[in-house]
């Protein structure tokens, strides 16, 4: 079972996106002033607006950059857990994983894995239940670590 590779770019790459168009809107107000209708207005936003967009857009980015290295597409089996990470594939025993939890408050389902001084982020199949924004995995490959953490104290 491995990770979904299209949630895993989404998760991946999702905050430059944002943070890129958070710039960009403020930058084709001021070239195509009726581009742009901000509050039911269109035209040239203020300089405190565009000031803000291109805060909020800077830190999206800044946080992009610092967070990139830590998402990984993780393949899990009974006996191993395959790392494929920057095309790396580094395979470990399932008794070298320090922890591995669920960020319950994000879905799809997101994974933190933590193999001695090194955490990655991982997704599953986005088959899950989420009741006031709490989202409980329902795939196969939840189901397993579930299975794996109970087994051996995870």
């Amino acid at each position: 079972m491995e990770s979904n590779k299209t949630y895993h770019l989404l998760f991946k790459y999702g905050l430059l996106g944002i943070g890129l168009l958070v710039i960009f809107v403020p930058l084709l107000s001021f070239v195509f002033p009726s581009a742009v209708e901000l509050n039911g207005e269109a035209g040239v936003m203020s300089p405190i607006t565009t000031s803000v967009f291109g805060i909020i857009g800077v830190i999206l980015i800044v946080l992009f950059f610092s967070i990139k290295e830590k998402f990984a597409v993780v393949e899990v089996g009974n006996q191993t857990i395959t790392i494929k990470q920057n095309g790396e594939e580094k395979i470990f025993e399932w008794l070298a994983i320090d922890s591995i939890s669920q960020f319950h408050f994000i879905f799809p389902p997101l994974y933190s894995l933590k193999i001695k001084d090194k955490t990655v982020w991982f997704n599953t199949e986005p088959k899950y239940t989420s009741v006031g924004g709490y989202t409980t995995d329902h795939s196969e490959m939840g189901n397993l670590i579930r299975k794996k953490k109970r087994e051996l104290g995870i």
